[in-house]
């Protein structure tokens, strides 16, 4: 062994084989080439939409040089550059704009002349002045040719920085038409035969866009007899003519309700006629009205903030007397929270103070409203149910009025019910049915033995919430009573819960395990004492199938028995906390 070590290892081989090894790229190298990727990505949008309406040099101001012999002070450039979203301004010295000169490609050399260097009389106030005048026409002679291969010039403005300082970099993607928007623009340009109704509910869209595009005086009406129509047949709509009826068809010359709704004036008697309207807007994203609100939400979170801010929405929510106000800003709301947009996007959105501080507001009031609703829960199951947007089937009321046992959760597991979404992250899946029952799929890369470690052994490290978990008995192998605490917020203190439960392994088959956690209703042991604020019960079953040699799919139905526990859990499946995605990403570091 030595032998061959010391042939293959030698002093010539040497830079060789750490040069192989320092090729390889690094966390750092990963990260940077990330960024990069970021960067072009945005900087593509800033191109292709022309993002940055203006460039100029407002201003100079001098800064002493302590190093150069030759000159006293250093002079700055201060450039103002307006975009879509934002103005600010960056100093720049002549240094920087010669390096960038010698940066562009030789394509755009054509360019203005460039203020040649100078050693004497630099700071006189006639160099200063002719200096910014010629950078000036150099900075917007770039900006007139800005392409794709002038990234560097996005670079010396720093503009990247100046769209993660308001949190723009994760919303600007929406200024573009989202995909949906760009495959409607595709068909409508060829023909608007492409789009054809598959149902009689769809034609309709056609029709009352008609009649509100062309009877303006009776849109109110008109907004009256769409609601009441489409009652039970909105879920008959697709997507894409669900979009079609938001944002209108261009090639047949309809606008949408969105267009429709757009009204610039903040008198009351012109929004008389948009009360309708917006009921209708407000239904078509509730569950009551329509049992695909989901889907309606996710289509409206897709419209791009060019195609909302067509409606000028800050119209509707000015003012204390407009009927249309809090059916505008509950819009409004989903939209933002859809989006997770930022406040600096969010002032882009609305333009106006007044409807930003409106907003605010409503947000405000919002919140206060539903944490007086989750302290209620605690006292009554049945607000539970009426404050979730959920709709249940006759089906699901019967399962629900049954006794909870283990073999209700198995058939519960085996029955195509209503789930509801609630979110997903990284491929795993949150649902809730009535808000009582929970199902969660999680696509593991491991394999069914450390998959089932991970659930029952490793719980305590990933899910968020839990503690401690301690087995008060061992029975057998695969048998055990357990209990695990958690702790949860109450009335603005913590409080810590226990759940003894009997815990069984069983083997369906090689590759097929299922896990049984059911509540325990036996004395404890008397060397066991619970540490707790109070004891709930739930129900879990747990079932996992390994797909291939190293992955796992594992899907975990939940009882939430506990009126408690389940009070906790509202907040997660009103997404208003991320539980989920701390759940989530403590998960995937134990893989």
């Amino acid at each position: 062994m030595k032998q061959i070590l010391s042939q293959s290892f030698t002093h010539d081989s040497a830079p060789a084989f750490f040069r192989q090894q320092s090729e390889r790229p690094t966390i750092l190298t990963k990260q940077l080439n990330q960024k990069e990727c970021d960067a072009n990505e945005l900087y593509s949008l800033i191109v292709n939409n022309h993002m940055i309406k203006d460039i100029g040099i407002i201003k100079i101001f001098k800064e002493e040089d302590r190093e150069s012999i030759f000159k006293n002070h250093i002079v700055n450039y201060v450039i103002q550059i307006r975009t879509d979203y934002f103005d600010y301004t960056i100093p720049k010295r002549y240094s920087e704009f010669e390096k960038l000169y010698e940066q562009i490609p030789i394509s755009q050399r054509e360019m203005p002349k460039f203020p040649s260097k100078k050693v004497i009389q630099t700071n006189s106030r006639k160099t200063i002045a002719k200096r910014q005048e010629m950078l000036e026409k150099f900075l917007q002679y770039l900006l007139q040719h800005l392409d794709h291969t002038l990234y560097v010039f996005l670079d010396f403005l720093k503009i990247k920085q100046q769209f993660q300082k308001g949190g723009f970099d994760q919303n600007v993607k929406m200024h573009q038409f989202s995909k949906d928007e760009n495959a409607l623009c595709d068909l409508l340009d060829i023909s608007p035969k492409k789009i054809q109704p598959n149902n009689q509910a769809e034609q309709m869209i056609f029709h009352y866009l008609q009649k509100l595009n062309e009877t303006i005086n009776e849109r109110c009406k008109i907004f009256q007899k769409m609601e009441k129509y489409y009652f039970g047949k909105i879920q008959q709509i697709s997507p894409l003519l669900l979009k079609v009826l938001l944002i209108g068809d261009d090639e047949r010359e309809l606008q949408g309700i969105m267009q429709m709704l757009s009204i610039q004036t903040n008198d009351m008697q012109s929004h008389i006629s948009c009360i309708n309207g917006f009921q209708f807007f407000r239904k078509i994203l509730e569950y009551d009205y329509n049992p695909n609100a989901e889907q309606a939400i996710k289509l409206l979170s897709e419209i791009s903030i060019k195609q909302f801010r067509t409606m000028k929405i800050q119209s509707h929510i000015c003012g204390q007397q407009k009927l249309c106000k809090q059916d505008s800003l509950m819009i409004l709301h989903k939209y933002i929270q859809q989006n997770q947009l930022k406040n600096q996007m969010i002032t882009y959105l609305l333009v106006d103070d007044e409807a930003i501080r409106e907003y605010d507001c409503y947000v405000q009031t919002y919140l206060n409203k539903m944490n007086e609703e989750v302290k209620q829960l605690k006292d009554s199951n049945e607000n539970l149910q009426e404050f979730l947007p959920t709709k249940s089937n006759s089906i699901e009321h019967a399962i629900l009025e049954q006794d909870p046992t283990l073999d209700q959760l198995i058939e519960i597991s085996q029955m195509n019910l209503n789930w509801k979404y609630v979110q997903e992250c990284e491929r795993h899946i949150m649902y809730h049915l009535q808000g009582q029952f929970v199902k969660t799929i999680h696509p593991i890369d491991c394999s069914i033995d450390k998959a089932i470690k991970i659930f029952t052994d490793f719980k305590q490290q990933w899910f968020h919430g839990m503690i401690q978990k301690d087995i008060i008995e061992q029975i057998n192998e695969n048998k055990s009573i357990i209990v695990e605490y958690y702790v949860w917020e109450d009335k603005s203190t913590f409080k810590k819960m226990a759940f003894v439960s009997d815990q069984e392994i069983i083997k369906i088959d090689d590759s097929t395990y299922q896990i049984t956690i059911v509540p325990n209703t036996k004395q404890l042991p008397n060397h066991y004492k619970l540490k707790c604020d109070q004891k709930g019960q739930k129900m879990s079953l747990i079932l996992m199938k390994q797909i291939q040699l190293n992955h796992t799919e594992v899907i975990i139905y939940q009882n939430i028995m506990d009126l408690t526990f389940r009070t906790a859990l509202t907040p997660v499946i009103l997404k208003e906390i991320p539980w989920f995605n701390n759940t989530i990403t403590k998960l995937k570091a134990l893989i």
